[in-house]
């Protein structure tokens, strides 16, 4: 596989036609068990739906597209970025990220969080945070390299594999 430097994305906000990949791409970060705490991947079809409810001024959710031999144009990344609702703490957005495991260590994420901020900074987002959970070192390492701090720790948070894990929140200021 290149590396980022031969890796042509394309990124560009999700649209209701882009469910079916994103759906995909969830079900193998869910597969993997070991990221995200919820019960399963949405359908495409919730997907969709969700996709066409969204606020332009509120949310973001930005997919790359790589150029893979193999796959042709495959879906290596997602990113998803929602102002919270409150008008005092609308200059705070929720982060989600994630890559498809053959596009990762390739800058695919480094590049969703760039255009994520340029949206943000448009939007009058002055804070981004995030919660990830404390064994994920590639996506702390990630998170530090970018300039997010840690803010708290939810101790026992997640109970995953017979054992509680801490889930860490971070943020970064734009």
């Amino acid at each position: 596989m290149p590396r980022d430097s031969e890796l042509r994305l394309e990124l560009r906000p999700a649209r209701p036609a882009d469910a079916p990949a994103l759906a995909a791409l969830q079900r193998t970060i869910y597969a993997e068990g070991r990221w995200f705490v919820g019960d399963g991947a949405p359908s495409a079809e919730a997907l969709a739906h969700r996709l066409r409810r969204l606020e332009a001024a509120r949310s973001l959710v930005l997919l790359a597209y790589a150029a893979d031999p193999a796959e042709g144009l495959a879906l290596g990344g997602w990113l998803e970025l929602h102002r919270l609702r409150p008008a005092r703490m609308s200059h705070v957005a929720v982060l989600t990220l994630a890559v498809a495991p053959t596009f990762r260590q390739r800058g695919v994420a480094s590049r969703l969080l760039a255009e994520a901020y340029r949206w943000a900074r448009a939007v009058g987002v002055r804070k981004v945070q995030l919660s990830v959970r404390e064994h994920n070192r590639a996506a702390l390492a990630l998170y530090e390299r970018e300039g997010f701090t840690l803010e708290g720790r939810e101790r026992c948070q997640v109970f995953d594999a017979g054992r509680f894990e801490d889930n860490l929140l971070m943020a970064k200021f734009l």
